[in-house]
């Protein structure tokens, strides 16, 4: 029997800023591989319809506002049809919520619905639904987060926005030195990387330590993460949990964060790759001036015959010691390149991430 489509909701009104999240909500773990646009939709969807949810049977926006929201925070362009928002839609539905809990006998019990149900779309307006288990658990009284819309659209990665709802709600708690820990496994679910970036030193590079950089630029606070390792082996073993340590930030530093998620998205973007320019360009001036510290009197010679034959003028006694960090900076590249220095350059947050 085809399952009764959704009947028209509330009348439309206003979506709150600010999205109370319970506990079941922020660790939702999930077969699909959902896109940062699929979690900013379903957050937002979720924040419309908190009030009246479990109240009414279905919850109705205009798609429209939803494309408004995201270009005045993202500093874009609104996309001109819903293309892109049903594709999310169409993903979440497929979606398995799940949850283990207690029962008030003490005995286990398991729950498994669509994270959102039937939805139409009639006239620009998207009228959605979500299972009564789902609600249920949604609006659960007990570990909420609270959580801005705004910052949840500024994200640029999956994995900071995921991350950033499961650490919030630990740093609203009371506690002098609030943490997270969990399993390699468990952290994996919740990132949605149970069959990618298999390797640890992956998984760290390319989701968890851009994710919290981010974190720390946007949000309230930050986060350090400790590795738990186990057996012995080069490294100290295999990683087999961790553990992150959340700090609130003080006032000033809670103000820099607001400034910067004041400042267009194209602005922070050009300041982010000037900074890691600028920091590649140091780490790089470093290991020149370090090679040639260590290098004999002849190789030391031989650049700086080669920067006055660029041009260069140099300071008297140039290949002196303490005369190098005067002209071997403006070398730096060269020299890397062609003494084939290993550089380590930083990373910043994944930018773009869908």
């Amino acid at each position: 029997m085809a399952a009764k489509p959704p009947s028209p909701g509330p009348a439309a009104r206003k979506t709150p800023l600010t999205l109370v999240k319970a506990t079941g909500a922020v660790e939702i773990k999930a077969d699909a591989d959902l896109t940062l646009a699929d979690r900013r939709l379903f957050n937002h969807l979720l924040a419309h319809a908190y009030e009246n949810l479990g109240r009414v049977e279905s919850h109705s926006i205009e798609l429209a506002s939803i494309r408004r929201f995201a270009a005045e925070v993202r500093d874009g362009t609104a996309d001109v049809n819903n293309t892109r928002l049903k594709a999310s839609i169409e993903t979440l539905q497929k979606v398995l919520c799940q949850f283990n809990y207690l029962r008030s006998d003490g005995t286990a019990g398991w729950e498994s619905a669509q994270l959102l149900g039937p939805c139409r779309i009639e006239g620009g307006t998207l009228t959605y639904t979500f299972h009564s288990w789902v609600s249920e658990r949604l609006r659960e009284p007990a570990l909420y987060s609270y959580l801005s819309l705004r910052i949840i659209y500024e994200f640029d990665s999956k994995y900071a926005l995921t991350l950033y709802e499961v650490l919030k709600r630990y740093a609203d708690r009371n506690a002098a030195e609030p943490y997270w820990q969990a399993k390699v496994e468990e952290l994996r679910g919740v990132l949605g990387c149970l069959d990618k970036l298999k390797d640890w030193k992956d998984l760290r590079k390319y989701a968890l330590d851009p994710a919290l950089e981010e974190i720390s630029r946007l949000g309230e606070f930050t986060a350090t993460l400790h590795e738990i390792r186990q057996g012995g082996g080069r490294g100290g073993g295999r990683v087999v949990g961790c553990v992150f340590r959340i700090w609130r930030k003080n006032a000033d530093d809670a103000e820099r964060a607001v400034k910067e998620i004041a400042k267009p998205k194209a602005q922070r973007r050009g300041e982010r790759r000037a900074a890691k320019e600028d920091g590649a360009f140091a780490l790089k001036a470093e290991a020149a001036l370090r090679f040639l510290e260590g290098a004999d009197v002849s190789k030391r010679m031989d650049w700086a015959r080669r920067a006055e034959q660029l041009g260069m003028t140099l300071p008297a006694a140039a290949t002196a010691k303490e005369n190098l960090k005067k002209w071997v900076p403006a070398l730096a590249e060269v020299i890397v390149e062609e003494e084939r220095l290993r550089v380590r350059l930083p990373r910043t947050a994944a930018e773009g991430e869908g």
